[in-house]
């Protein structure tokens, strides 16, 4: 039948009732059969203009080997100053975490810095890609930094539109550049050569990489939509009557900086691309999985939905609620959605076709909210933390979908929502209603599930 009949009656009826009894009419609690698969959005995603940055490496067992690598172009100082007397000390690469991570934060992070070959173009769409390249040239440094992630302090200010969080970050950190680079740089701005002039810069200093460095086992996010979140910063000193210490900043420019993703497959039980079919959960054994970066997402179909048309004359849904469970231990050092969109698809084309919204009011007006699901914030705190769950009212899709057939029956898709698929790496690994957790005896706790309230009248 596909409906799992664990049925009870409100009203204080006993449970267990007989489900065919006519004077049923409330209350029956069933849990539907759901067949899970998983499908890419696309290969690539917009990075450009996003304020974010990643570096590193990270092996997943779930999705596979994850490399990333930023590409980030500096505005020219509109320092004036021509110190005679000036003399460069040192050049540091100043980046700000922006709390987003993907692996084993414990350890030190590698960068590798490289000086960019080619000036930055945007593709004819004006826009870069996680796929886009840029040549490299010469390596300045491959260095180990350790790096703080969870000093991100909120604030809650006043604006025009309401209450905005603001986030101020203070986890600045200095990468150190060779001498020469820095002494190229500070003599040819400063002293106002005609390859470091203003229509000449970026031509002459197109920018800097910053990839997996030797040893890197997790990927940093950093900040480079700040206006001092990135930047190239030198320590000078002038000397006159006394010595006194300056500094000259470049600062990145984001409109022309993104990051590359490369998401490595070969060798998981996901390596499908795009252009792939649906990707049942029976073959990655009996997983479901949403991820941003190179976005993937689940989709659920309710095959057996209409088999509760058997049950008695009319059915009505009072409620059906879906939990998204994450299996335990797959979130220990990668970080879990904070929210989930919910989206109509239909099943002949893959396609997303809207947004699921939340059920009507009680008035029975429409309810134009997105129906999304919230990890709660401090889910990693509560008493039974290795059990947090996403959930989702589905009551009118299910109302909607009772008795569809053909074309006009849908399914539903799982989603990191847009604001997070292209400026963090996220992902869920969820259990089907057949996954079996093995070293703990709580596979239940892992697996989605879809529980309906209905009424049922005969004559």
């Amino acid at each position: 039948m596909g409906v799992l009949c664990s049925s009870c009656k409100n009203n204080n009826f006993d449970v267990g009732w007989p489900l065919f009894d006519p004077s049923i009419t409330s209350g029956i609690i069933d849990t539907i059969t759901i067949k899970v698969s998983n499908l890419l959005i696309a290969d690539s995603v917009v990075t450009s203009n996003k304020g974010t940055g990643f570096s590193g490496i990270y092996y997943d067992p779930q999705i596979g080997n994850i490399q990333t690598q930023t590409y980030i172009e500096f505005s020219r100082t509109t320092d004036s100053e021509r110190e005679i007397y000036a003399s460069f000390d040192s050049v540091m690469l100043v980046l700000r975490s922006n709390g987003n991570y993907f692996g084993d934060t414990a350890k030190h992070a590698a960068f590798k810095i490289n000086k960019i070959e080619k000036q930055i173009e945007k593709r004819e769409d004006n826009n870069l890609y996680s796929t886009s390249t840029i040549p490299l040239g010469d390596q300045l440094t491959d260095t180990t930094i350790k790096v703080k992630i969870n000093n991100l302090q909120k604030e809650i200010v006043d604006g025009m539109d309401g209450k905005k969080e603001i986030i101020k970050n203070n986890n600045e950190f200095e990468i150190r550049l060779p001498n020469s680079f820095g002494q190229w740089l500070f003599q040819g701005v400063l002293r106002d050569q005609d390859d470091f002039k203003s229509d000449k810069f970026l031509k002459t200093f197109p920018g800097l990489s910053v990839s997996a460095g030797t040893g890197s086992d997790c990927v940093h996010g950093f900040l480079i939509h700040q206006d001092t979140a990135c930047m190239i910063r030198i320590y000078y000193h002038v000397t006159s009557l006394e010595k006194e210490n300056r500094t000259i900043e470049f600062k990145a420019n984001p409109t022309n900086c993104f990051y590359h993703l490369k998401n490595d497959r070969a060798g998981i039980n996901v390596p499908y691309n795009s252009q792939s079919p649906p990707v049942s959960s029976t073959q990655t054994d009996n997983k479901g999985y949403v991820m941003s970066g190179t976005p993937m997402y689940a989709r659920l179909d309710l095959p057996y939905l209409n088999n509760l048309l058997t049950l008695g004359q009319i059915i009505k849904i009072k409620k059906a609620t879906l939990y998204v469970r994450p299996i335990q231990r797959t979130y220990d050092i990668i970080p879990l959605p904070p929210k989930l969109n919910l989206f109509y698809i239909d099943p002949t084309s893959h396609t997303l076709q809207g947004t699921a919204n939340k059920p009507s009011t009680s008035g029975g007006r429409p309810n134009n909210d997105l129906q999304d699901g919230n990890l709660p914030r401090n889910y990693q705190n509560l008493q039974n933390p290795d059990f947090p769950q996403y959930t989702f009212d589905v009551t009118d899709f299910i109302a909607n979908q009772l008795d569809a057939v053909g074309y006009a029956k849908w399914a539903l898709s799982i989603i990191i929502p847009d604001s997070q698929n292209d400026a963090s790496l996220q992902r869920l690994v969820f259990g089907n209603q057949n996954y079996w957790y093995k070293s703990e005896n709580q596979s239940r706790d892992n697996r989605i599930k879809l529980e309906l309230v209905y009424e049922v009248y005969n004559d």
